[in-house]
This record gives C-alpha cells, structure tokens and sequence, in this order.
C-alpha cells in the first residue's frame, strides 16, 4: 500500500480510515487573519433616483498588501411609508476600483470597539478599524467618493411593495459557495449597491444590508493562491 507523505514535513502522514479504508479528510476555512460580519440599516430612505448608491463598502487596510475574500453580501427591506402605486425594489451589486476617496452622507460602520464584526475574539481587530469604509445611506442616497466602477453589475437582487408591512426578507445577492472563486479586493477595491428604479413618491423604506468577508495576508504563503 503507497504512503501518502506531506510535502512540508517528512513525519505528517495522510490519515487512512482504519475501518473504511478511506482517507480521512476535513473541511475548514483558507488560512485567514480573521473572518467578520456586519449588518447596517438606513434611516427613512425616500425618493432615491436610479442609480443612487444606498451602500458602500470599501477596502484600504494600513497594510496595503492585505486582501478582503467577499464570502456573503445580503440585501433587504421593510416600508414604513406606503407608496402610491406598486413600487419594484430593484438593486444592484457593482465592483469599483481606483477607490481613492471614500463615500459620504451615509451612516459609516464603526469599528471603535476591538471586537466588532469578529466570528471569533481571538482574530485581530478588521483592518477597517484603520482605513477604508463600511457605508450605508440614511434618508437619501449616499454622495460618490473618488472610484471607478465596472460598467456592468455584478448581480441584481429584487422585491416589490405596495403598502406598509411589505417586505423584502434579506436576501442574497452574492454568495460564495464552495469550489467558486469568491470576490477578492485589493487595496481601495470595493463595491456597492445601487438603487435600480427610482422610488416613487410618498414611499419610504429602511435598507438592510448584510456583509461577512474575511481579511488575508498578502497573496505569498497562503495555502489557496489567491
């Protein structure tokens, strides 16, 4: 029978079900410096125009060479102010690069505590306790910083309302799913979510948005080349 031996240490052997015969494997994340969640609200969206960015997230860590693997992007919301006609709900998810200057007019995560959006307490605080920003508007469409952005969306995500109470349950709008390349970021990449059809008037909302990522070393020495 051959013997699996690993290729960084003579004494690792691969283990072999003793019963089975089979070999024994795990599945666990890519090596990482820590995995992170945040969710954010609006305030009384209203009357935002096609196009309009409801949510920003870029990535500009003090160590320039760190990368940020998008692992799940969610998108939802709920009317608190009925619209006067059925109202589509449509948003996009669209990559920017060259993001040199930040959004503004929203409401910015904030990473002041050392432990916010952690999977774990022991992963080191997000790098974007240093640099880069977490975004989402408050009553009106947040204003673009400096990016480029890709001329077509990545993904599109969409419900409908036509009274108070609808809904729209955060849904997926990206999603990693294993064996697919996730959506790497270098420094100042990101992306957004726009606003698709202009809301009507009268009608008001609150966004919810929610983002996990995982933040890397650079690209030599981890175990999946990313």
């Amino acid at each position: 029978m051959a013997i699996i031996q690993s290729g960084a240490s003579s004494t690792v052997l691969q283990t072999v079900d003793a019963t089975m015969l089979a070999a024994r494997t795990s599945e666990r994340p890519p090596e990482i410096l820590g995995a992170y969640s945040i969710g954010l609200t609006s305030g009384a969206l209203t009357t935002v125009t096609a196009g309009g960015t409801v949510f920003s997230f870029r990535w500009a860590p003090p160590t320039s060479t760190q990368l940020c693997m998008i692992r799940r992007v969610e998108v939802g919301f709920s009317t608190v102010t009925a619209f006067g006609t059925a109202q589509s709900l449509q948003y996009s998810m669209q990559v920017a690069r060259n993001w040199s200057a930040s959004d503004t007019g929203g409401t910015a995560a904030a990473f002041t505590q050392t432990n916010t959006g952690k999977m774990r307490t022991t992963m080191p605080t997000s790098a974007f306790a240093g640099g880069g920003q977490i975004m989402i508007a408050t009553t009106a469409a947040n204003t673009a910083g400096t990016r480029t952005l890709d001329t077509q969306a990545m993904m599109f995500v969409q419900g409908q309302s036509t009274a108070i109470g609808t809904v729209l349950t955060a849904a997926p709008i990206f999603q990693h799913q294993v064996g697919d390349y996730p959506l790497i970021l270098a420094n100042n990449e990101g992306f957004i979510i726009n606003n698709v059809t202009t809301m009507g008037a009268t009608g008001v909302i609150n966004l919810t948005v929610n983002v996990e990522w995982m933040e890397l070393a650079a690209t030599t020495g981890n175990a999946i080349a990313y």
